[in-house]
């Protein structure tokens, strides 16, 4: 066998494994964990119709992996393939990754078949999901996606690319890592870089280009970054670190006893900090913060776990996803009931504001899954489905 080829394995290899990890912590994106003295136990909650939580979900993450992983291997082995130019949404698209600027304007990044290959795609709605269209998407595989404006936009993962006109060209932004996560907020964007296991939290303006390294988070591995407004908050090894001025500065908050893998989800008005934190067994901790993350204070009731997604509408109404099923609290984790969707594999759960949210879901089993878009316009207490392309 040739080096190149033994090359271009390993180099697959420790890409699934990165997958993975990324997958891990973005499953939670939300808060820090926290050694509690007591715990309520977990509540199951029934089907609104009165069916046993017998379905089972994989877990699966916010950035979202292929629907056919045997077809996106076959493309990564070919090289890169993407559809570069505006038009039709191609038959066959699997949606991974969902952005939104408003109410109406989304994108959604995923993967299509183009010829005997699977090649990157990126969707537009400008009317709430009513139609899609296909802008151009970079040159690249395995990314997600995240827009600041309508014309400003960043896909990122393995790679990172820019675009300042909607998806029409694209550059790559050679920064030499990895980008874990990306979230733009007050006219920056930021990006968790990964370089050599050696972590950075960086900053652009939108529209620029000019990347720079943010100091004062210490030597912790840094995990879980959230931003809305000047607020930044990101989980360093033990430590939960807020700044309030675009990253700036930092200080670590004072309620987080212990922190570990954990992901974090906030609102803004009124300003509040929801956690979901793995415990290497059943239960999750669910845990909220309304005094900027001095104080957390633990759900009472818990949805039937492992908990693939969760997302936070208001500092009382959060939907999170659990054997399969969706559920609601709208007492701030007091008590969860069934929300009116279907049973899936939920990978991704996000709301544009109070009552208007979305949720990504693979159906089906084995290699014959589809994903599909779902939208909410009661905050999360019930779904319908939005086909994205042509069926």
């Amino acid at each position: 066998m040739s080096s190149d080829f033994l090359e271009e394995i390993e180099r697959q290899l420790v890409a699934a494994t990165e997958s993975g990890l990324r997958r891990r912590r973005w499953r939670w994106p939300w808060l820090t964990r926290m050694r509690v003295p007591w715990r309520a136990p977990t509540v199951g909650v029934a089907v609104g119709v009165g069916a046993a939580l017998a379905a089972s979900a994989l877990a699966a993450s916010l950035t979202l992996p292929a629907s056919h992983p045997k077809a996106q291997v076959a493309s990564r082995l070919a090289g890169p393939r993407s559809f570069t130019t505006a038009g039709a949404v191609p038959a066959g698209f699997q949606p991974e990754s969902f952005t939104a600027i408003s109410e109406f304007t989304w994108w959604l990044l995923g993967m299509a078949p183009c010829g005997s290959h699977t090649c990157t795609a990126i969707a537009q709605t400008t009317d709430g999901g009513s139609t899609f269209t296909r802008i151009p998407a970079p040159r690249t595989a395995t990314v997600s996606v995240r827009f600041a404006d309508a014309s400003d936009g960043y896909a990122y993962g393995r790679q990172l690319w820019s675009t300042h006109d909607d998806g029409k060209t694209w550059t790559q932004q050679r920064l030499g890592a990895t980008i874990d996560e990306l979230a733009i907020a007050d006219d920056y964007v930021y990006a968790l870089v990964l370089s050599h296991d050696r972590p950075s939290l960086m900053r652009s303006a939108v529209g620029a280009d000019h990347w720079s390294t943010l100091g004062g988070l210490g030597r912790g591995y840094l995990s879980g970054l959230w931003v809305q407004g000047p607020t930044v908050i990101i989980q360093s090894g033990n430590r939960l670190m807020v700044s309030n001025d675009q990253g700036m500065h930092f200080i670590r908050v004072r309620g987080v006893l212990h922190a570990g893998d954990c992901g974090y989800d906030a609102v803004a008005d009124p300003f509040a900090i929801w956690a979901l934190c793995t415990t290497g067994m059943a239960p999750d901790d669910i845990l909220l913060s309304t005094n900027s993350g001095n104080t957390f204070t633990t759900a009472a009731e818990v949805p039937n776990g492992p908990i693939n997604a969760f997302a936070a509408a208001s500092p009382s109404v959060a939907v999170a996803s659990g054997q399969g099923w969706l559920y609601r609290t709208t007492n701030s984790g007091g008590r969860w009931i069934a929300a009116a969707a279907p049973s899936a594999d939920w990978t991704y759960l996000g709301f544009t504001d109070a009552t208007h949210g979305v949720a990504l879901g693979n159906f089906g089993t084995g290699g014959h899954q589809d994903s599909r878009l779902y939208y909410t316009t009661d905050g999360g207490a019930s779904y319908h489905y939005v086909p994205v392309g042509p069926t």
